[in-house]
């Protein structure tokens, strides 16, 4: 199951779009809209062996009705108003809303309708009734069935289609890796204990492993709505990231990472057999030193265990120039997120999760600077060129080391230019219109956003921040961009924020490093609200470098 079934990915990229619009239609809430269709796959990529000859979109529209329904509902009695949808849908019920979209914008039947919804077919047609005349209040004369269909089709014309077959395939697999290793750690302990218990002669006592530490105040908070916007001269939306030190007291937002990543928590071994269950993905990977220069990987799962790649021997990468660095870049992952890569000198090491299996791939270059995945493309470079092995021993032409991804910031003539292809010698990047700001590190995307790490240089004083000194910029699926300002209230290290990638929700991810401590945050570029996710208990041997893996966009 490791590769998308071709026919569920055919089934569900010809109908998401319109799944989607659906829902939304319904629901009123694009974001959550997506989370429901997305869910409704899953489940069906979960099961799709056992259906795919049955009925498939029956599966899919039961669930998906049934949800967007019920969050609808649920909005109304908390007083939440639909504000993205046209007046007209918004003035309906959301049952009205339901039956009039299932009636003709999905085209099911009164009867259909009414076992989706559950209610009988004489209230279908009551509120079909009552939602064609308050749809039409406006109209001198009642709409007729194409005419509704066709204003349906003009509100949803709004919503872009998202590609949730892969996410929803992915999904499923992570889901059964999950449940599979839990299974069998569950009959591994359980063994252990009876058997412990039988040796000794009395009866089996169940015992439980203490939970990892969780530090003080680490508390939930209600979500946030929206965060405070504010403006440059030049017309740049932006907020301000919290101080250094309130991390804890930001909203919560679960991703399936642990809240706390306790890198002195109890480690499984590579080098050991493996009864325990772990699957062939992980949600992260960082690094420990165990000697000056020297690193082992150890990859983080989202129930907090810890598995230590202690077959995988690293050292420090030595550029050509600047100091030697730890061996973990952005884009350690596979694109299926199944192999590891890390850079070495004259080489590039790979560990694949599923078999444990380690090898490593010869680089002409004693200084390799990074590897990195395009997919499951491996690229590696370094001051001297640029490599992809596999493919071929070289890069087909002459030309400068790029980063992998889509778009790159530099520096020309010192202006911050942006280039949004691929190296090509016709193109010509774009100038930006930013303050006055350098770029730092890479720059991640999820095909439809990207954002940037960014050092400001020159005047900021028309930031309403505390001696800014680092910033995030992110653009949006509109090609907007909006800005994440880091204050130094309290003074954050040179390279306190490192973008880490996207959640499927959307959010941007990147890591905030300060004395206070090392977090996962999640910043929603739309809202402004900057969530905790985890916080990372770095230390002296543990360094603030992350990698993420199964449930992140980072290429």
């Amino acid at each position: 199951m490791r590769e998308i079934d071709a026919d569920f990915a055919a089934w569900a990229r010809a109908r998401q779009l319109r799944l989607l619009r659906a829902t939304w239609l319904v629901d009123g809430d694009h974001k959550r809209a997506e989370r429901i269709a997305l869910s409704a796959l899953t489940r069906l990529a979960l099961h799709w062996h056992h259906v795919r000859g049955g009925d498939p979109d029956a599966y899919v529209r039961a669930r998906v009705h049934h949800a967007a329904l019920a969050t609808a509902e649920g909005d109304v009695h908390e007083g939440v108003v639909a504000r993205e949808l046209p007046l007209r849908l918004r003035t309906l019920t959301p049952r009205q809303r339901a039956v009039l979209v299932l009636r003709r914008y999905v085209g099911r039947s009164v009867d259909d309708t009414a076992e989706l919804i559950g209610v009988s077919p004489e209230k279908v047609r009551r509120e079909e009734r009552r939602a064609r005349d308050s749809f039409a209040a406006d109209s001198a004369r009642p709409m007729t069935d194409d005419e509704v269909t066709a204003a349906l089709e003009a509100a949803g014309a709004s919503i872009r289609e998202v590609d949730l077959a892969d996410r929803a395939w992915h999904d499923a697999l992570l889901h059964r890796t999950t449940t599979r290793r839990r299974a069998a750690s569950a009959v591994a302990a359980a063994a252990l204990v009876v058997g412990g218990a039988t040796l000794a002669g009395r009866d089996p006592v169940v015992t439980r492993s203490p939970p990892p530490p969780s530090p003080a105040g680490l508390t939930q908070v209600p979500l946030l709505e929206e965060a405070t916007w504010h403006a440059t001269a030049g017309g740049l939306r932006y907020v301000v990231a919290p101080t250094a030190g309130t991390e804890a007291e930001q909203p919560v937002l679960s991703l399936g990472l642990p809240a706390v990543i306790d890198p002195q928590r109890e480690h499984e071994l590579a080098s050991r057999p493996s009864p325990d269950g772990h699957g062939a993905f992980g949600d992260a990977v960082y690094l420990e030193r165990r000697a000056p220069g020297r690193w082992v990987p150890v990859l983080l799962y989202g129930d907090g265990e810890l598995l230590t790649l202690d077959t995988v021997e690293l050292t420090d990468v030595r550029p050509a120039s600047g100091p030697p660095r730890p061996p973990l870049g952005l884009w350690a992952f596979s694109g299926d997120k199944t192999v590891l890569a890390f850079a070495q000198p004259g080489k590039v090491v790979l560990f694949d999760m599923e078999t444990r299996r380690v090898s490593s791939v010869a680089i002409p270059s004693r200084t390799l600077d990074w590897a990195a995945w395009r997919g499951n493309h491996l690229l590696a470079g370094s001051a001297e060129g640029l490599w992809s092995p596999g493919l071929s021993a070289t890069w087909p032409r002459p030309e400068p080391p790029r980063r992998p991804g889509a778009r790159e910031f530099r520096v020309e003539a010192g202006r911050t230019v942006l280039d949004e292809h691929a190296p090509d010698a016709s193109t010509r990047p774009l100038a930006v219109v930013w303050p006055r700001t350098h770029p730092v590190g890479d720059t991640v995307s999820n095909a439809r956003q990207y954002a940037s790490v960014f050092r400001l240089a020159g005047d900021s004083r028309d930031i309403d921040a505390v001696g800014p000194r680092q910033v995030i910029v992110a653009t949006n699926g509109l090609g907007r961009d909006r800005m994440l300002v880091f204050g130094e209230e309290q003074p954050r290290s040179t390279d306190c924020c490192s973008v880490l990638g996207w959640t499927v929700r959307g959010e941007l991810l990147y890591l905030s490093a300060a004395p206070s401590g090392t977090w996962i945050m999640a910043w929603d570029v739309e809202t402004g609200v900057v969530h905790r996710v985890s916080q990372f208990l770095t230390s002296d041997s543990v360094p603030p470098l992350i990698a993420l893996g199964a449930r992140f966009t980072v290429s």
